[in-house]
């Protein structure tokens, strides 16, 4: 069980990756899969929700099943153990549970996706994370309503927000997290929660907050002291936004400030010189922090065509960001975004594929 304890007390800290695409899919990481066979081109890019509002269930739970099965296994589990690395992260939905455990039960939303996606992670927590000794941050991705719009948010209507706009959402939401901590509780391979993964405006960032602080005091109710991570507004990933925010000490513990540092979008212009210097700066930010403990829970290698395609650039883009990451007094670790990715198999790099920079030695930490 140290392996787990040693990450949650300080210790070490986290080396690890996301499972993208898994439990809560997405198109543009898993294009070559079968679940997306003959899938309309304005459906495959528009969420978990459409897909099988598309495929309906017969279709759809065989091709979900299969998936579930495929993209990560137990091997995938060993192969990051091997190559390292201590920490995954499993992006989740409230679907979940397979049932609708507030107030607008007559949507019944979760009743369109897929069953069953509780028996991987159950197999992910309890069974093989445990064999290798490789510690579990679970996060939720996909909120009842989405708290963002994106496709990695499942939303019912693609591109819109209602999470914050309703309170039956944000109840389930709460319930979701409690179900989850209570579940893997005794698992010697869980470490905690990501409370809500990237919310956005226009959601309430005060609604938010009182998500965060609800979820805090059902779950430390219980003597339960697993990790607790808090995300800023998308667009607020930065000082001074939640600085000051549930700070530990007498009334909080084991509460981490979760960001994802992205090189890509927005530095399309900029040259490869640039890029690093924008990173060597957000070091120094990393560095100032005064608040808990960051975790850089999605980072990746995703970059401009300047750097993407240069093999000695991608190894000082990776080089840049891990040490830019990894000041001990501030922060608790990373988990890069991710683990595999559908073009592995080509000739050339995937800056978000872990396991291909791995493999291709590109990526040293």
């Amino acid at each position: 069980m140290s392996f787990q304890l040693d990450i949650r007390e300080g210790r070490i800290p986290c080396r690890g990756v996301n499972l993208g695409g898994w439990l809560v899919v997405e198109h543009w990481i898993t294009w070559d899969a079968p679940l997306w066979k003959d899938v309309p081109s304005d459906i495959i890019d528009s969420g978990e929700f459409a897909l099988m509002k598309h495929l309906g269930h017969e279709e759809g739970d065989r091709r979900f099943h299969h998936h579930r099965s495929t993209w990560i296994t137990v091997d995938d589990i060993k192969e990051i153990k091997q190559r390292g690395l201590n920490t995954v992260r499993v992006p989740v939905g409230f679907f979940i549970l397979g049932y609708d455990p507030g107030n607008a039960g007559h949507l019944k939303e979760y009743a369109v996706f897929a069953p069953n996606s509780l028996y991987f992670l159950d197999q992910l927590i309890n069974v093989w994370c445990i064999k290798h000794e490789i510690a579990v941050i679970v996060d939720i991705h996909a909120a009842r309503g989405s708290q963002n719009g994106m496709e990695h948010s499942a939303p019912p209507t693609p591109g819109v927000c209602y999470w914050s706009e309703y309170p039956e959402n944000i109840d389930d939401t709460v319930i979701v997290a409690q179900f989850l901590c209570s579940r893997y509780r005794n698992s010697p391979a869980f470490l905690g929660l990501g409370m809500l993964n990237e919310p956005n405006y226009p959601v309430d960032p005060e609604k938010t907050k009182e998500y965060y602080l609800r979820v805090y005091k059902e779950i430390r109710s219980t003597g339960d002291d697993c990790i607790l991570l808090v995300s800023p507004m998308l667009s607020e990933q930065g000082p001074p936004h939640l600085e000051h925010f549930m700070v530990s000490g007498e009334d909080y513990i084991n509460v981490w400030v979760d960001w994802h540092p992205y090189f890509i979008w927005g530095y399309e212009k900029c040259s490869s010189e640039e890029i690093l210097k924008a990173v060597k700066q957000y070091g120094k930010t990393v560095d100032k922090w005064k608040g808990n403990r960051l975790f850089f829970g999605e980072w990746s290698l995703g970059a401009p065509q300047c750097i993407g395609s240069d093999r000695t650039k991608l190894k000082e883009f990776a080089n840049a960001q891990i040490e830019a990451f990894s000041n001990r007094k501030t922060t608790a670790g990373w988990t890069f975004w991710t683990w595999k990715h559908s073009s592995d198999s080509s000739s050339d790099l995937c800056g978000w594929s872990m396991r291909q920079l791995l493999r291709q030695e590109v990526l040293h930490f």
